[in-house]
């Protein structure tokens, strides 16, 4: 019996593209069609010496493409490389990339780099009192809760707004704006919990859902699904568009809302810092529209040092981080906090000493003498220093925040959940002092 495998052999196709394909170290005939007289198809013609009156070039927008030279013009007005405008009137081009009315301020160009020791006895000489604890429930979130098998999620969902009836900010009263919202289930189960009150006064309510993603599975119409039993139906105006290009103004021209309150179940790192820059931005605190903020604040390692508040920046400057290279020296500190593991043991400390030494060649020694630093701290000590360093981030923004808004405004951090449920449990409130609870 023969050994031999039956081969598939292919049959020759007339006017087939007679470029030879090269991936992963293998050659194959691109299996495309050319026109008679050419010899290679379309997007292979590129390659064509043969004398030509045309030709073929790559797309300047996206050179994955080909177009031909004489055709350049017309195909740049349709090509799907094209960006994309927002002609939304609440688009403007990086509007909250700085805080308007207030002067920037600029971190130090170092000239010379200091060690990761240097920011560690920084942190060291600075402490901070422990945060409360406000972990809260609400009971119309009490069926969810019970059916729900994995619970990690839901029981930060309910804690967060039964944070936001401590803090007076759970009403019909209110408009609501998630940032980065996904798929809006945040605002669907505020929407359960005030309908569960069965509350009537629903005049200027709702809720402005912001995310720059394409998010499937929304929860939009489901918002509007669970209110029709209680005969009302909650405004909602989806908004898909980066944080930083966000004109509120524009953005809540048509709702005319009352009384507005931010929202957020893990904002992450630079978000977090649009977020405020957009209201602060906005005219809503100058005509009294602002109630306040809930947001649980997550990723304080992907940062921005471009787009912190510059209250922030100073603050920072004043705690011994003076330069942008000092901010991602903090930053990488606070990736530690949520990515605690076993502590090593001796003889993984020495096999890692052994790594770093054979690959001496293949890095730079700043690096090298960096990383050996980091790898003498035991798992619990870097743990430690990520919650200082993300600890000094967001007693930053609470500086920045209290300047900004003086004595008008409560603003604070605190935990709302352990940190068994989710290691970014921090979160961020601003009230109107006085408020009563609703």
């Amino acid at each position: 019996m023969s050994d031999f495998k039956r081969q598939k052999i292919e049959k020759p196709v007339a006017n087939r593209c007679e470029y030879i394909v090269t991936k992963k170290n293998k050659t194959k005939q691109c299996g495309m069609m050319r026109k008679k007289e050419n010899k290679y198809c379309a997007e292979h013609m590129i390659y064509d010496t043969s004398s030509s009156n045309t030709k073929r070039i790559s797309c300047p927008l996206n050179p994955n493409h080909t177009v031909w030279e004489t055709d350049l013009k017309f195909h740049l007005t349709k090509c799907n490389a094209n960006p994309k405008v927002n002609k939304n009137s609440y688009f403007e081009l990086d509007i909250n990339s700085n805080l308007q009315n207030y002067e920037e301020f600029m971190f130090e160009t170092e000239s010379t780099r200091r060690n990761d020791q240097h920011y560690r006895d920084i942190l060291d000489n600075l402490s901070f009192e422990p945060l409360d604890l406000h972990i809260c429930e609400h009971p119309g979130l009490t069926t969810q809760l019970e059916s729900k098998t994995y619970k990690k999620h839901i029981v930060q969902q309910s804690s967060l707004i039964g944070n936001l009836k401590r803090l007076g900010l759970l009403s019909s009263e209110h408009f609501y704006l998630e940032y980065g919202c996904g798929k809006a289930e945040l605002s669907r189960y505020v929407n359960q919990c005030i309908i569960f009150k069965n509350v009537n006064d629903f005049k200027s309510y709702g809720y402005g859902l912001i995310d720059r993603g394409n998010n499937r599975m929304k929860a939009d119409s489901k918002i509007i699904q669970d209110s029709e039993p209680y005969k009302f139906t909650p405004r909602i105006k989806r908004a898909k568009i980066d944080i930083k290009d966000l004109k509120l103004d524009e953005f809540l021209d048509n709702i005319k809302p009352k009384q507005i309150v931010a929202i957020s179940k893990h904002l992450c790192g630079a978000a977090t810092d649009l977020t405020l820059k957009s209201i602060i931005n906005s005219s809503i605190i100058k005509d009294n529209q602002f109630s306040g903020i809930l947001i649980a604040m997550c990723c304080r390692h992907v940062c921005s040092d471009d787009q912190l508040l510059p209250q922030s920046k100073q603050f920072l400057y004043d705690h011994g981080f003076k330069s942008v290279d000092a901010f991602n020296r903090l930053k990488k500190m606070v990736s530690w906090a949520v990515n605690i593991k076993e502590e090593r043991s001796k003889s993984d400390a020495i096999d890692k000493n052994e790594e770093s030494k054979e690959n001496e060649g293949k890095e730079d020694e700043h690096s090298k003498n960096e990383d050996e630093e980091s790898s003498c701290l035991t798992s619990a000590q870097r743990y430690e220093y990520g919650l200082k360093a993300r600890k000094l981030i967001d007693e930053s923004r609470l500086h920045a925040l209290r300047t900004i808004l003086g004595d008008e405004y409560d603003v604070n951090i605190f935990w709302y959940v352990e940190s068994n449920i989710t290691k970014e449990n921090v979160c961020l409130s601003i009230t109107k002092k006085n408020s009563k609870d609703k």
